[in-house]
């Protein structure tokens, strides 16, 4: 099964609070091919921005959600397709009891694969919830306020940050991503969240990170379960892996 992953649209509300800044027309010419060169395709997390709400509650996002969908007709018409499967990440977790959307999938073949948003893994959602929360209300309330610029700097910093302290194969996300090796019996694990695009490989088999789709970037990882060949694609270039061969 050939599968294309994508994550981190953060697509808003309105415009002043969306995060995803595409053209329509391209990014559809985009999916597109990746219809045509895939089994499926897998929206893996935070696809929706729910949570900037004025105060953070289930029926708020509930609601910003639908907002958001109406928004973008075009894009949710292609979403709900048989060919999409929504896995939900932090920022669009109210998709989960609204719309059936799981918290993982796993993929079969030669080299079963596992999709997860990858958000259970970062320390600072995991332990310090209130101060994840905290930004992600913060930064919604300065794009309300049109301060979208300040936001992003906020946003890219705090990418930085924690790529540096928790990314790499001793990290918090790979030390998750062995654990789900076990306990699905995969070789393959891809995740989103991060908004950092790569591949580590791992005794086993090997992590693959989406990176994302926000701010006019084009970020995706290609995965191949029958023949193990996994690469991720972002403006620089492609990274390929071959399982159990060279990288």
């Amino acid at each position: 099964m050939r599968i294309a992953a994508l994550s981190d649209f953060h697509l808003g509300a309105w415009r002043h609070t969306d995060g995803f800044r595409h053209d329509p027309d391209a990014f559809a010419r985009f999916l597109d091919r990746l219809e045509a060169e895939h089994d499926r395709v897998v929206l893996l997390g935070d696809i929706y921005q729910s949570d900037h709400t004025a105060w953070p509650h289930p029926l708020g996002s509930r609601r910003m959600l639908e907002r958001v969908r109406r928004r973008v007709p075009a894009l949710v018409e292609r979403f709900d397709r048989a060919a999409y499967l929504h896995v939900h990440g932090n920022h669009d977790a109210i998709v989960g009891p609204a719309r059936g959307a799981p918290e993982h999938w796993r993929a079969p073949g030669r080299f079963a694969a596992l999709f997860i948003h990858g958000h259970q893994f970062d320390p600072i959602a995991v332990r310090a919830s209130w101060a994840a929360h905290l930004g992600t209300w913060s930064t919604g309330r300065l794009r309300a306020a049109g301060l979208r610029p300040l936001a992003w700097w906020l946003e890219l910093r705090d990418v930085a940050i924690k790529h540096e302290r928790f990314g790499g194969p001793q990290g918090p996300y790979a030390r998750g991503a062995r654990a789900l090796m076990g306990e699905h019996d995969t070789s393959i694990v891809v995740m989103g969240h991060t908004h950092v695009a790569g591949i580590t490989p791992l005794p086993g088999g090997v992590m693959v990170n989406t990176g994302t789709c926000s701010g006019g970037r084009t970020m995706w990882a290609s995965i191949d379960t029958e023949r193990g060949l996994v690469a991720v694609h972002e403006p620089g270039g492609v990274t390929r892996h071959e399982l159990g061969g060279a990288s």
